[in-house]
């Protein structure tokens, strides 16, 4: 073999060598990325499979409290069917299986989920601690005719607890509809962390309207909520309105204007809440419930159980309910004025 030739065939040698060296380690290399690629997936599967549940962001809603709203209108000369209105007058409506508790001749704190919103949070029920609203569900199953006087060293009395008014379908007690409306609103304002005091849990009393505002005063209650329902002879009559007292020397002047604040926001919520007729604000010197107070104080009159559509609605849950939320929303309101 000559020169040349040898060496051609020495170079050729050499190319078939490299060829074979690079086609043996490209497979080398394939095979080390697969390696590594079901080894990150196992990686991440085990990753996976051992993370705590709780790993992942929850959220939490507060309960609104803005769509709830409720409001109270004054009454206006003429609307009841003997003499000028008076809200002592009102009976409330409340189903036996709302009561939960007998009432004794003291405050009551009572404790329970409420029918209207969601539980509120550990931060919502803080904003409110130390605050304490007072419930007074207006009358009771018997009238007391027996005679108080209506204010400290009056001699001008009034029955110490009227009978009220009743419903034009069913003859049911004012008294019932009141006490319906003032257990939902206890459970909704303890559900949001507001200590709250009523002047009766069941019908079965006998707490006069001067003994009540004795209750919410001792109590220290930052606002005391009357609940109260009405009657007409013109069974047309209809509407929300809610009253304050009107300032006395000696007796409600220091408690006069900001009760009338408390007034103003309870209309305006409950007309908002329930879509009642609203028949404003009235200012009132001649209730015995007003003129004991020593804490802001409102009476509201939820509706007249003489007209036979706003009667079956005070008597139904869904409507309570709204009542409920509008004074939730106003009481919040006032409470963080």
């Amino acid at each position: 073999m000559t020169e040349p030739r040898e060496r051609e065939t020495r170079e050729l040698i050499e190319q078939l060598r490299k060829k074979r060296f690079r086609r043996k380690w490209a497979r080398v290399l394939v095979v080390a990325v697969g390696a590594a690629v079901v080894l990150a997936a196992v990686i991440a599967g085990v990753v996976l499979a051992t993370a705590a549940p709780g790993d992942e962001a929850s959220s939490s809603t507060l309960p609104a409290v803005a769509g709830v709203s409720t409001t109270e209108k004054p009454a206006t000369s003429g609307m009841t069917t003997s003499g000028p209105l008076t809200t002592e007058t009102v009976t409330t409506v409340v189903t036996p299986s709302t009561a939960r508790s007998t009432t004794t001749h003291g405050p009551t704190t009572t404790h329970g989920p409420t029918t209207t919103s969601a539980p509120a949070s550990t931060s919502t029920t803080a904003r409110f601690a130390g605050k304490v609203i007072a419930i007074d569900p207006g009358h009771q199953a018997h009238a007391n005719s027996a005679l108080e006087p209506i204010g400290p060293g009056s001699t001008q009395t009034k029955a110490k607890v009227s009978g009220g008014t009743s419903s034009v379908l069913t003859g049911i007690p004012e008294s019932e509809v009141a006490l319906a409306v003032g257990l939902k609103l206890r459970d909704a304002l303890e559900a949001r962390g507001i200590k709250v005091v009523m002047t009766r849990t069941t019908q079965d009393v006998d707490i006069s309207n001067m003994a009540r505002a004795k209750l919410e005063n001792k109590a220290g209650a930052d606002l005391t909520v009357r609940l109260h329902a009405n009657g007409s002879g013109d069974s047309s009559v209809h509407g929300l309105f809610t009253l304050y007292p009107a300032s006395i020397k000696g007796w409600t002047d220091d408690i006069a204007a900001v009760s009338k604040k408390a007034a103003l926001i309870a209309q305006r919520d409950l007309i908002a809440a329930t879509g009642a007729q609203d028949r404003g604000l009235q200012e009132r010197s001649d209730l015995t419930g007003f003129n004991w107070s020593d804490v802001p104080v409102i009476l509201v009159e939820m509706g007249f159980m003489s007209n036979p559509t706003e009667d079956k609605q005070l008597r139904s849950a869904a409507y309570q309910d709204k009542i409920v939320q509008g004074l939730v929303q106003a009481i919040i309101e006032f409470l963080v004025k």
